[in-house]
């Protein structure tokens, strides 16, 4: 097992860094105090190619190796981390969906114009009374005259106010065993009796906008069954496996600003006629924090890697996203007490990342759910 990176893949992460420096960065502190979608963002990633680079070439994508894609991934988090949740985790929940269990039309109609930034997605599972526990979700579909009529509430969707289309899952056969009673659809965003509601006043990833979507009498085409019925479970189960690999990069760009920022500052804080470097409370903190960043990065290229094989790596990727998401808290809160009174004050870089670093621990499976997978890995179906 060799996780050294390729000469082509050294000059990717720092081209890439360069450009996330250069264009994202900048504007990340605007973005979270307006908390809005940055569509500038968006265009100058879709020009690069960051949108397709999973994705086969045949649909405009880049064809690149999970690891890769990594890099990228961790980078923009780095730089805007609310920038990476909406262009980043967002479009790779739809996209995935769509690359794994869509039709040839429905890659060519939603894949192809996601992956040059024409149409922005959006993942709809969550709905206001369960997250997780998908047994129990409430949307349901029926079938009438070759379409299907949608009802039904979903909660946290990210990109939900600005998707031009969304993947919606909805119970389509309630008597049906837990892992076959749910189908995925794809509903564009004018179609009627669908509405998205205002974006959420959020904690942290302010930029990154999140609503709850109504459906009422919603009348879906046959023709945007996503895959085939009953198979929404699958679809979803499947999509998230990248989603949490997902959340792994935003947790360790998060962590990994964090301790760039405690490096700076540490370096030019005077106190006591000498940089607050040279105190062993504060250079023990910045140690700590490469540990956990290069172990969390470790971790994520392991489970990069596994899925780029085709290896089962379901285990490994929640290993990742729970190490790198509990790291990033640890290293942000740290950061702040580094940054003393400064780190409690708006303008500073910490401060916005201290908010930040929490979603992970939440979003994409929470850390007792990725606990829960693991602890059945070892102890059994029956735990």
């Amino acid at each position: 097992m060799d996780y050294e990176l390729t000469g082509e893949q050294r000059e990717f992460r720092k081209s890439f860094r360069a450009f996330c420096d250069k264009e994202i960065a900048p504007r990340a502190r605007e973005v979270d105090a307006k908390a809005t979608f940055s569509f500038e963002n968006h265009r100058h990633l879709a020009d690069t190619g960051f949108f397709g680079m999973p994705f086969p070439e045949k649909y405009g994508g880049r064809q690149g190796s999970l690891l890769t894609c990594t890099l990228a991934w961790e980078e923009l988090a780095r730089a805007c981390a609310s920038t990476f949740l909406s262009c980043g985790v967002g479009s790779l929940l739809s996209g995935m969906s769509l690359h794994l269990f869509g039709t040839e039309d429905q890659k060519q109609n939603y894949l192809a114009k996601l992956i040059k930034g024409q149409r922005i997605g959006a993942f709809a599972l969550s709905e206001p009374h369960c997250g997780s526990d998908t047994a129990a979700l409430k949307t349901a579909a029926r079938k009438e005259e070759g379409r299907y009529i949608i009802d039904g509430e979903k909660a946290f969707v990210t990109n939900g106010p600005v998707a031009d289309f969304v993947v919606v899952f909805a119970v389509t056969d309630p008597s049906a065993a837990p892992g076959q009673r749910m189908s995925a659809f794809i509903v564009e965003k004018d179609l009627a009796g669908f509405s998205a509601g205002p974006s959420l006043e959020k904690l942290g990833a302010r930029g990154c906008p999140v609503s709850d979507l109504t459906l009422k009498g919603c009348l879906v085409s046959e023709n945007q069954l996503l895959g085939a019925e009953g198979e929404g479970f699958l679809c979803a189960e499947k999509a998230w496996g990248f989603g949490r690999l997902g959340f792994a990069a935003y947790s360790l760009g998060v962590g990994q600003a964090c301790l760039e920022e405690s490096i700076g500052y540490a370096r030019k804080r005077q106190a006591f006629g000498r940089p607050i470097a040279h105190f062993q409370e504060v250079s023990f903190k910045i140690a700590d924090m490469q540990m956990l960043v290069d172990t969390g990065r470790l971790l994520m290229y392991r489970a990069a890697w596994m899925m780029d094989r085709g290896l089962d790596a379901r285990v490994d990727v929640s290993i990742a996203k729970l190490f790198a998401s509990e790291a990033a808290t640890w290293c942000a809160g740290n950061a702040v007490q580094i940054h003393g009174g400064h780190g409690f004050i708006k303008g500073y870089e910490v401060e916005r990342l201290y908010r930040d670093a929490k979603l992970g621990e939440i979003g994409g499976g929470t850390s007792e759910m990725q606990r829960m997978g693991i602890a059945r890995s070892l102890l059994g179906e029956g735990f």
